[in-house]
């Protein structure tokens, strides 16, 4: 990405697109950003049937729709409480992603 405010701008866009559609299975906020690597923390009822890492990985389905400048990788999730979890993803450039 051109900029850190471009990343959160997509960032924010990705996040209410997420949440437009899991909304209230499962809602994203924006935790921490910095240019190498962002925190979402996820809450919600989550579907029983669901793995709960699957909306972790739906987020960067939601986050690359919206940019081909910029890959999220899944690095680590805490469980913050039982209806909560926080990811963090590694943030690779486009030419980092290629490498």
């Amino acid at each position: 990405m051109s900029s850190q405010t471009e990343l959160e701008e997509t960032l924010r866009r990705a996040i209410a697109r997420y949440n437009r559609f899991r909304s209230p299975e499962a809602i994203a906020k924006l935790v921490r950003v910095s240019p190498d690597s962002v925190t979402i923390a996820f809450s919600g009822a989550f579907c029983s049937s669901c793995s709960v890492i699957g909306y972790v990985e739906a987020f960067i389905h939601d986050f690359e729709t919206l940019t081909d400048k910029v890959k999220l990788k899944i690095d680590k999730t805490r469980q913050m409480s039982p209806r909560s979890i926080e990811a963090d993803y590694k943030i690779k450039n486009e030419r980092q992603a290629r490498a």
